[in-house]
């Protein structure tokens, strides 16, 4: 076994793996930036017809072909210019397998990516050999311009992820900011990471059109579907036809494609009012815990909420965590060393699981 181990790449040892905490007598589960509302009653019997019809003895269709169109025409791209995958997770994985060769000189490519962000940015880069580098956001989590375009001129990276909004922070950064590094870099892949877009409104889908060097990732995760685990990305025909040579045979199953072509053909439209309600409560729970004393919350265009609970490195919010849980509330729990010290992460609600939400933490911070 030892030799077995020894065998795995340092850099590889060093990460801990992607972690769900489940604490047990959980009532409200605030911590995973899901979407709140279950479909309605009819609709849920409605695709459940629409499920019993698939036939699962057989492989998916290969292509997503009734997703592909119907994504194509929403988002009025070329079909051809899309790619899917088993969420974006899988898709980030793609990206940087297919932009893997070392510019001369280097070992090793380089992706970049702003931190702190999602996670399995820097999970897929060190998994797959790629050397990540790594910018600070600001106190606030905002993106200094200079500081990126030094560490592009430095480090030359083949891909750069950005996401817009950012995970865990909730921070949209400046579209034009991302269209004129990628401008300036042409032969960098940008990464506009837009999960959390129906919550936002802020997409540069419009920008592909012109800029040659830009990729657009989206989830339908955050919108209601997390259980179908379905992602894609938009790119330059050119580019998807080369990402399309390292996507897994049949990736995408047979159920997952049945449910999420059924939500966009069917209940689009009732998602979308989900969503403008996640966003009226979001703002209102922004609010409430803006006036809560010792909880500072950071401004957010996602469906979540980052603030911070006490003083970084005071242990407090690691405290109300654990208090949290006690009460039947969970949320996640991000205070370590580092720019998350003191933070805790909320998924928005229903208001019904605000109001317990916000409830439990006032009990909690005594």
């Amino acid at each position: 076994m030892t030799r077995l181990l020894d065998r795995i790449p340092e850099a590889l040892r060093a990460l801990s793996a992607y972690s769900v905490p489940t604490p047990q007598g959980i009532e409200v589960k605030l911590d995973a930036n899901e979407h709140p509302y279950a479909l309605p009653r009819g609709a849920r019997e409605e695709l459940a017809r629409e499920l019993a019809a698939v036939d699962i003895n057989r492989y998916p269709t290969a292509d997503c072909a009734e997703l592909r169109e119907l994504i194509a025409d929403e988002l009025d791209r070329p079909q051809d210019s899309l790619v899917f995958g088993n969420g974006s997770d899988e898709l980030i994985s793609f990206l940087v397998t297919t932009f893997a060769r070392p510019r001369e000189g280097a070992s090793r490519p380089a992706i970049l990516y702003p931190v702190p962000t999602f996670s399995v940015f820097r999970l897929a880069c060190t998994g797959l050999g790629a050397d990540p580098v790594e910018i600070p956001l600001g106190p606030d989590f905002e993106l200094d311009p200079g500081a990126v375009e030094a560490a592009l001129a430095r480090s030359r990276p083949n891909v750069a992820f950005f996401a817009r909004p950012n995970n865990p922070t909730g921070t949209l950064w400046r579209r034009d900011l991302i269209a004129a590094l990628a401008r300036n870099h042409p032969d960098v892949l940008f990464v506009s990471d837009e999960a959390y877009d129906d919550y936002c409104g802020d997409s540069m889908v419009d920008d592909l059109a012109h800029i040659e060097n830009l990729a657009v990732m989206r989830t339908l995760s955050k919108i209601g579907l997390a259980g179908a685990r379905v992602g894609f990305v938009s790119l330059a025909p050119a580019l998807a036809t080369a990402l399309e040579k390292v996507r897994t045979p049949y990736n995408v199953g047979s159920l997952n494609q049945c449910a999420a072509a059924w939500a966009l053909r069917e209940a689009r439209e009732t998602l979308r009012a989900q969503c403008a309600e996640v966003v009226r409560e979001r703002d209102a729970l922004f609010g409430e815990l803006e006036a809560l004393p010792g909880v500072h919350p950071f401004p957010t265009r996602a469906n979540l909420i980052l603030m911070r609970v006490g003083s970084p490195g005071d242990g407090m919010a690691t405290q109300v965590w654990h208090r949290l849980c006690e009460r039947g509330v969970l949320v996640r729990n991000l205070d370590a060393d580092g720019p998350l010290s003191g933070c805790l992460r909320v998924t928005t609600g229903t208001p019904e699981e605000n109001r317990r939400f916000l409830s439990a933490l006032s009990a909690s911070l005594g």
